[in-house]
């Protein structure tokens, strides 16, 4: 009767606590990740397969930023290793969008262990959203109508959550010591995620220094503590100068792109923005007609003020968005919202009316957005059908529609009988459809014609008795390295894009493609990416010898190998 008594005691406090809930969570996904479970296939699928092939090359030794190119930082991509290495069943995009967790909840749990066990309110408040948005792998944008899973803009969203424990900590930790090494922690994986993170983060923190929500001495202990962690890093293997250099390519390459997005985010966002805007012009008003009532040691610091907070904030989250295609937009605007509305507290019943709905307004449309398009996907998977995709591993892991399935299955006579009329697009700079990369059965045909792909580059193996050791395909993705166990080509971009990604050709690089024993081309259908990348890269594969595996995919084999 005593232990029943009092394990009902220690269970109540135990399952209001945030984190228990978190840590609970945590232990869940770990399970999911555990068994061979298959996810609706949606819009650029493929994107997913870049960490494939950076995971391979980190598994063979090579250094991201050093070795090969990246479009962002490395952090990801050696998460995504590690995790493959301990779920070698797991769904790919599960674990690649669960992967970040591995930095982003032990920070999480900072927040939640600062946290007075009397603000449970305020821990669920901003947990719930946290794992909303780490778990579900969807973005707010919608690219194809159908359900399906978005495996492209991943490292967005894993920045856009690094944004949210971050704003997080300035806004419920105390100046402290503490505050300076979780802000050293999740800056550092902010710059090794994403460039653009870290300078977001950056305003946001110098924000907290004006405000003074953190003391300059804690700031220079944070800035101490995240040099000399990343100091190790460049002495170990020069990876930071490397992403350094990386990233001044990348700048050159889409220097003339940043008006343009700045509007592309304006007229996406603006069901956010819009509310957003307006409640920063509430806010400011109210703190003017409230300074006249308050004696000036009453009122807050200027940048400590609510309306600062949220322009600041908002305009972070547009700064962020104009190198983004596809994201969880703004969420980082959340833990604002939650220290304002506590502090909206003691005003008139009326303001807190006007304050709600227009944070209602800024905050529900992503969330809605992102649980919605996963909880959709979820609903009709068991009315989907896998693919037959035997050689592709873990990336068979997918399901789809039958009557898409029907069309990619089409599409493998289709292509190759009417490849001349996409060839002649593809040299007038059109694409097949004017979304083909968004569309799910050409994810879906991607993946039967890697799949046959595969198969027939092992029978020619047997057949002359040869094994190629490296690999390099002229396509946007190259999971091939990973699906065959061999050397990915060195000092080329993964995730190739030749209009915004993809440099002049190097020697090193010229010299890399040349020592590559096999090189990959996809022909169904031609495509401007193909055709540019095939164009950057002609001068490294002279003299090569063309195997045609099938009518979709030739092999560019290295003089002397055939005896």
């Amino acid at each position: 009767m005593f232990f029943g008594k009092s394990f009902k005691i220690a269970r109540a406090p135990l399952l209001s606590a945030p984190m228990f809930w978190l840590a609970f969570t945590l232990i869940l996904l770990v399970v999911l990740l555990s068994f061979r479970l298959n996810v609706p296939i949606g819009p650029m699928y493929w994107d997913s397969y870049i960490y494939f092939d950076a995971a391979q090359r980190i598994r063979t030794g090579q250094v991201p930023n050093v070795d090969f190119s990246t479009p962002v930082g490395p952090l990801g991509y050696y998460l995504f290793a590690w995790g493959q290495s301990l779920f070698p069943k797991a769904q790919p995009l599960l674990l690649v969008q669960w992967s970040i967790l591995i930095v982003a909840a032990p920070l999480m749990f900072g927040v939640l262990a600062e946290l007075h066990p009397r603000n449970r309110t305020t821990g669920f408040l901003i947990l719930v959203p946290f794992l909303v948005f780490a778990i579900f792998p969807a973005n707010t944008q919608s690219f194809y109508p159908y359900p399906g899973l978005d495996g492209f803009g991943i490292y967005n969203r894993h920045t856009s959550l690094l944004l949210y424990v971050l704003m997080c900590g300035l806004m419920f930790m105390r100046d402290s010591a503490k505050l300076a090494l979780f802000c050293a922690a999740t800056m550092s994986a902010l710059l090794l995620m994403k460039i653009t993170g870290f300078l977001a983060g950056g305003l946001f923190g110098l924000t907290a220094l004006l405000a003074g929500r953190i003391s300059i001495r804690h700031v220079l202990l944070a800035a101490a503590v995240a040099s000399a962690a990343l100091s190790v890093l460049e002495l170990h293997n020069g990876i930071i100068g490397a992403y350094v250099r990386d990233i001044a390519t990348l700048v050159a390459l889409n220097e003339g792109a940043l008006l343009p997005r700045f509007l592309t985010v304006i007229s996406l966002k603006l069901d956010v923005i819009l509310p957003a805007s307006i409640l920063v012009l509430l806010l400011f008003w109210n703190e003017q007609r409230q300074s006249g009532a308050q004696a000036s040691s009453e009122q807050p610091h200027f940048f400590d003020r609510s309306s600062v907070w949220l322009a600041v904030g908002l305009i972070g989250s547009v700064f962020l968005e104009t190198q983004n295609t596809g994201s969880q937009e703004f969420i980082f605007l959340w833990p604002v919202l939650i220290m304002i509305f506590r502090r909206v507290q003691l005003r008139s019943q009326n303001f807190k009316i006007a304050f709600l709905t227009l944070a209602a307004f800024c905050s529900i449309p992503t969330f809605a957005k992102v649980a919605h398009t996963t909880l959709r996907a979820v609903a009709v998977a068991p009315t989907y059908v896998q693919p037959s995709l035997p050689e592709l591993k873990n990336l068979g892991q997918v399901l789809t529609r039958p009557d898409f399935l029907q069309r990619a299955e089409l599409f493998q006579s289709h292509y190759p009988q009417n490849n001349a009329a996409y060839e002649a697009l593809a040299k007038q700079g059109q694409l097949p459809s004017w979304q083909l990369y968004s569309e799910i059965d050409f994810q879906v045909f991607w993946l039967l014609s890697a799949n046959q792909m595969v198969t027939d580059l092992k029978s020619f193996e047997t057949r002359t008795n040869i094994r190629l050791q490296s690999i390099m395909t002229l396509d946007f993705v190259n999971p091939f390295a990973w699906i065959l166990d061999r050397d990915a080509t060195r000092h080329i971009q993964i995730g190739a894009d030749p209009f915004r990604t993809v440099p002049v050709l190097s020697e090193e690089t010229k010299a890399a493609v040349e020592a590559t024993d096999g090189v990959l081309r996809p022909k169904c259908p031609t495509t401007t990416n193909r055709l540019a990348l095939q164009k950057i890269y002609l001068e490294a594969l002279q003299d090569r010898t063309v195997i045609a595996l099938n009518p979709c995919w030739d092999l560019l084999l290295r003089p002397g190998l055939l005896p």
